[in-house]
């Protein structure tokens, strides 16, 4: 399998890291201290064609392929991890998954406002007493002639405010779960408060309510036949966004413990010269380059249409780990002031552990992946 990118994916991972090193970088300390959603910065990016580049170009997107929406992804997150999870919820997630399963419909009246950032993408995964983003989904979905009537609460859904179009998921009378796309302003949809998180402090994570909201038929995910599958689907997806998202704060950390053991000096010499260190920042790029291969090849199975919920689980699993083990050898490498605020080393270290439990938690991707070894 290859690996090596093409070159419109150098192109997008060049215009992309251009764009978060010049624009992005330089605010995302502030951007997580007063937990202010990024909005200049996405209208940037729409302007530049960057939120819709899961989109065809009839509709007015990029039209890329998964791998490159991945890359864009990873380099935003070596800015700014919050801007970097909205940026992958809408892409790669809300408009690949309208492109993917929407009806015609459904394509033609969001995809061309998601295209310009006219409209900003979240997606409600998480519920009160949910451990897992997608275990054991309580939010109801009655049905009421063609609508649907939704009562329930959701968690950490991205965006508050901020946000125009919500992929909910909720279980129908028979326990089956359904996806279903719900606009800002519905009734009986409200954004109850803002959520005080750990990290990823500026994606402006909320408590949604539903309270007999109100759901067109219309506004059901494709194809009511086909909702399993696309449950499946999502969470796939999911997993290799989140998994980007640590990969790039990873690729942060090992580039400031770099930058700062090259500078700092102990007992004379700089703190790089010393083994311990150095093989401490090998074992970061080891484990960095080997996430990396699993996400890419969990990617390009999801490319080529084939299976591979086992391949986006162990990438989901390995990233996560990966990207909170480097934070914490960044903090260790940078002693004291590692731990202070004054330096960025422990943001990203919140912002890491946040990937450990987006799109499924870490017990979830092992069952996962105990359950296709073992058959079972």
């Amino acid at each position: 399998m290859d690996f090596n990118l093409t070159e419109d994916q150098k192109l997008i991972r060049d215009m992309v890291r251009e764009f978060a090193e010049k624009e992005l970088a330089e605010l995302a300390a502030e951007l997580d201290e007063k937990g202010e959603f990024p909005k200049g910065i996405l209208k940037k990016m729409g302007e530049l064609g960057l939120l819709g580049l899961a989109i065809p170009e009839k509709y007015s997107g990029g039209e890329m392929d998964i791998i490159s929406i991945i890359i864009a992804i990873e380099e935003i997150a070596k800015a700014c991890a919050s801007t970097a999870v909205i940026f992958a919820a809408h892409n790669l997630i809300l408009s690949w998954v309208i492109v993917q399963f929407g009806t015609d419909e459904q394509k033609k009246k969001y995809l061309p406002k998601l295209a310009t950032g006219q409209t900003i993408a979240s997606i409600g995964m998480m519920e009160p007493d949910m451990e897992s983003g997608f275990a054991d989904v309580e939010l109801i979905a009655a049905r009421d002639g063609d609508n649907f009537i939704l009562n329930g609460t959701k968690r950490l859904v991205l965006g508050g405010n901020e946000a125009g179009i919500f992929l909910i998921f909720a279980k129908d009378e028979e326990d089956k779960v359904k996806a279903f796309l719900v606009e800002k302003g519905t009734d009986g949809f409200t954004i109850d408060k803002d959520e005080d998180t750990l990290g990823l402090r500026a994606a402006k994570s909320c408590i949604v309510k539903f309270d007999n909201c109100k759901i067109p038929g219309e506004n059901l995910l494709g194809d009511e036949a086909k909702q399993t599958a696309y449950f499946k689907e999502i969470q796939e997806i999911g997993k290799l966004a989140i998994s980007a998202v640590g990969l790039g704060i990873a690729q942060s950390a090992l580039k400031q413990s770099i930058e700062h053991s090259q500078q700092r000096q102990q007992f004379g010499k700089y703190i790089a010269e010393f083994e311990g260190l150095q093989w401490m920042m090998a074992q970061m790029e080891s484990d960095i380059a080997s996430a990396r291969n699993n996400l890419y090849f969990a990617a390009t199975l999801k490319t080529e249409g084939k299976p591979a919920e086992k391949e986006c689980a162990i990438a989901k699993l390995t990233a996560a780990q990966m990207a909170v083990k480097t934070t914490i050898d960044a903090i260790q490498i940078r002693g004291g002031y590692g731990y202070m605020k004054d330096y960025p080393i422990e943001r990203l270290f919140r912002d890491a552990k946040a990937t450990e439990f987006i799109m499924g938690t870490i017990g979830a991707q092992k069952d996962i992946i105990a359950r296709k070894l073992l058959n079972v």
